[in-house]
């Protein structure tokens, strides 16, 4: 199936199976900041925002997402200018070894 949706600011269209989890279709296009982890919604390793709302990735079919505005990890900031909750992350020493960390920003 082909959807149609936002991604980190852009509009997209996509090629997906109609049972293709949201978490799955944005590591395929190239946006492995978001990780699969449980892939029942508890950890957070897949935490990405719809239309500006936390989700579990994991549990929402791409096709759910067409038409809305999904904002990864990856438009946060970058590593030549991170954003100010990711050099907090840094200078607290909040990171441990890294997997959750996307879904915690």
């Amino acid at each position: 199936m082909i959807i149609e949706l936002e991604v980190n600011g852009k509009p997209v269209v996509w090629e997906c199976a109609p049972g293709a989890f949201l978490t799955e279709v944005l590591r395929q296009r190239g946006l492995t900041g978001t990780k699969r982890g449980c892939e029942s919604g508890e950890c957070g390793a897949c935490s990405v925002l719809l239309d500006g709302h936390e989700i579990p990735s994991c549990l929402v079919l791409a096709a759910q997402a067409a038409g809305h505005s999904v904002t990864t990890i990856e438009a946060l900031g970058s590593f030549e200018a991170p954003h100010p909750l990711q050099r907090a992350f840094v200078e607290h020493t909040a990171i441990q070894c890294g997997y959750c960390t996307p879904g915690m920003l």
